[in-house]
């Protein structure tokens, strides 16, 4: 963070602000009342009197037709704020991430995740800063760090995997038998009508990652994709774009594909992200930050592992020097070969084929270690995960 930036975003996190903010923050869990960041971040995400309704919500007198974004005028008068004022402040905080539209009414976020998550609307970039990012990224780095190992360490102690887990790139296994369509991200993308792309949330927090990967590679399915691009959030495009991401825009960066699991390529749901250490919020802790558990108790690894052919490999180092972020390739002497060539850790790698995608020799591979049940679906799992680990009281009405 260079020092104009550092100033910048040291004068957001000292400005007195109205002690309602505080309020608004232990919304999510008493915690973060104190958070030595969290209060000056609402501050300069939500006026006094969008807080002060925030507190309120939910709207017990709101009916149906008011619209999943309103208040009734019963709501406006017990506040004393205008009802129009009210609604022009619930879009604005709806398309900012904050409130959501649902079958009872506007409703604030249950959790900081949830919340934090979703912070990638770039129409309010200008409005919010770079210095807000910035905060938010040093937040989650710092802050927030103890208590995401802990939540780590609960769920390998339960023995639960992790939420997400990688899919290989598709070239990377076009010709593997024993492929699973729900590993293969053309198959997932056409299992879906609706697709949104959005910037990705990581990214801006980090203007001085080196990864230079572009914002604009993550992508939303389904309902969630309507959602963000109800509020502006995201760009629909259609299924011949959403696969172009996957052709050219990630096959020029060493990105990892990482989406939910699926027994079918139709459950795969939610958000596909293509992440790096430089910025993810998941790889950062094991790989920048550091962590008593290895990457793949963050990320779950694909199925696959690289194989190097070494008849074909030239030795060019491509595949350890720009293509692999874990560390899993290096160059290596062999017996009767005079030049280094590549070798992989099977220990170390996650099987996300972008070391095989590009190799100019043609000389790498992947292959199947794992069964199938290792990435699927697996008998009500993501409550177990949500209700043992991540789903905390909010303290909301």
């Amino acid at each position: 963070m260079d020092k104009a930036l550092w100033d910048k975003t040291n004068t957001l996190l000292t400005a007195d602000i109205d002690p309602v903010y505080r309020e608004v923050a232990s919304r999510f869990g008493e915690e973060y009342r104190d958070s030595r960041y969290l209060p000056w971040l609402l501050a300069r995400y939500m006026t006094v009197d969008q807080a002060r309704v925030v507190l309120e919500l939910p709207d017990p007198n709101w009916e149906p037709s008011l619209g999943d974004l309103n208040v009734s005028e019963a709501f406006s008068e017990r506040l004393g704020i205008k009802r129009d004022i009210i609604d022009k402040g619930m879009l604005s905080l709806f398309e900012k991430g904050y409130i959501y539209p649902t079958r009872r009414g506007p409703r604030p976020p249950r959790t900081f995740v949830g919340w934090m998550d979703i912070q990638h609307n770039t129409h309010y970039r200008d409005e919010l800063g770079e210095e807000w990012y910035a905060a938010l990224g040093m937040m989650m780095d710092y802050e927030l760090l103890e208590q995401r190992e802990k939540e780590t360490e609960e769920r390998v102690s339960a023995g639960l995997p992790p939420l997400a887990r990688v899919i290989p790139r598709w070239r990377s296994i076009e010709n593997v038998e024993g492929k699973l369509p729900s590993e293969d991200i053309r198959e997932i993308l056409k299992a879906n009508n609706t697709f949104g792309l959005i910037n990705c949330a990581c990214r801006q927090r980090y203007p001085d990652r080196e990864c230079k990967s572009p914002e604009e590679v993550c992508l939303t399915l389904g309902k969630a994709a309507e959602y963000n691009i109800r509020r502006r959030a995201a760009r629909s495009i259609t299924l011949d774009q959403a696969l172009d991401v996957y052709d050219r825009v990630t096959k020029d960066y060493s990105l990892i594909t990482v989406c939910s699991r699926g027994e079918t390529p139709g459950d795969v749901s939610g958000i596909i992200c293509n992440c790096h250490a430089d910025c993810c919020v998941v790889l950062r802790i094991p790989m920048v930050i550091g962590s008593k558990y290895p990457v793949w108790e963050h990320y779950a690894k694909s199925r696959y592992r690289a194989t190097v052919d070494l008849d074909k490999c030239t030795g060019c180092g491509l595949c350890a020097s720009e293509r692999c972020q874990f560390g899993a390739v290096q160059m290596r002497h062999y017996p009767g070969s005079a030049e280094k060539k590549s070798y992989t850790s099977e220990e170390i790698c996650m099987g996300c084929g972008c070391c095989v995608e590009t190799c100019p020799a043609e000389a790498r591979g992947m292959k199947i270690v794992e069964p199938p049940e290792s990435v699927t679906k697996m008998p009500d799992y993501q409550s177990r995960v949500l209700d043992q680990v991540y789903v905390k009281p909010a303290g909301q009405k």
